[in-house]
C-alpha cells in the first residue's frame, strides 16, 4: 500500500507493476496480471452506486483495495494521509462537487498526476469537456444497465495507466473529446 501525507508524500517511480508475461489486456482473466492498481478511492453520494462499484470491483480483482467516500470534503480530507492508486470522481456530490475536487487535485503538487476517472450520468458535453479541461484523466459516462457500467470499469481497469495523460490524450486532444464507452 503507497501511503503518505500532502506534506510529506510517499511515492515510488512506478506505482503500477507489471507482469513480465505477455497478456491479452481486453480479457477479464488477465485484468489482474496487468499494471496493478492496488488501491482506489471511489467519491460517491450515492450509496447503490458504491454497492455496485464494490461488486465489479469483486469480478475484477478482489484484491484492490477499495475507499468510499461520500463527498468532495471527505475525499480531500482522506488524500492529506492516504495516497491512493487512482480516483473515481462522481461530479454532482454534496459540499465540494467533483469538479471542486478535480481543480484541487490538480492543482496540488503531490496529487496532481494521480489518474482520475469522472463519472457522471450526465450525457451534456458542456459537463464532459468542462472535466477534461479541468484536468480529467477519463470521463465514464455511467451507462443505465448495470453491464454496460460492468463492461466499461473492467475496460479502465485493463488500460495501462503508468502514463494517465497518454490515455487522456487518446479521448480529448486539441480542446476537443470523444466518449470514452
Amino acid at each position: 500500500m503507497v501511503q503518505g501525507s500532502l506534506e510529506n508524500p510517499v511515492r515510488v517511480k512506478y506505482r503500477y507493476r507489471k507482469n513480465s508475461q505477455v497478456i491479452n489486456k481486453h480479457s477479464l482473466e488477465n485484468i489482474n496480471n496487468c499494471y496493478m492498481i492496488r488501491n482506489i478511492i471511489f467519491a460517491e453520494d450515492d450509496e447503490d452506486d458504491q454497492f455496485y462499484f464494490r461488486e465489479v470491483f469483486q469480478e475484477i480483482n478482489k484484491n484492490i483495495q477499495l475507499q468510499f467516500v461520500s463527498n468532495g470534503n471527505e475525499l480531500m480530507q482522506m488524500l492529506q494521509n492516504f495516497l491512493p492508486d487512482m480516483v473515481f470522481l462522481d461530479l454532482e456530490m454534496p459540499y465540494k462537487n467533483g469538479l471542486e475536487c478535480l481543480v484541487e487535485l490538480r492543482n496540488n503538487p503531490s496529487l496532481n498526476k494521480l489518474p482520475v476517472i469522472v463519472l457522471s450520468s450526465t450525457v451534456r458535453p458542456v459537463n464532459i469537456q468542462t472535466a477534461y479541461e479541468m484536468g480529467a484523466s477519463l470521463f465514464l459516462h455511467k451507462s443505465s444497465t448495470d453491464s454496460d457500467y460492468a463492461e466499461s470499469l473492467k475496460k479502465i481497469m485493463s488500460m495501462d495507466w503508468n502514463d494517465p495523460e497518454e490515455i487522456r490524450g487518446k479521448y480529448f486532444g486539441n480542446n476537443q473529446f470523444r466518449s470514452f464507452n
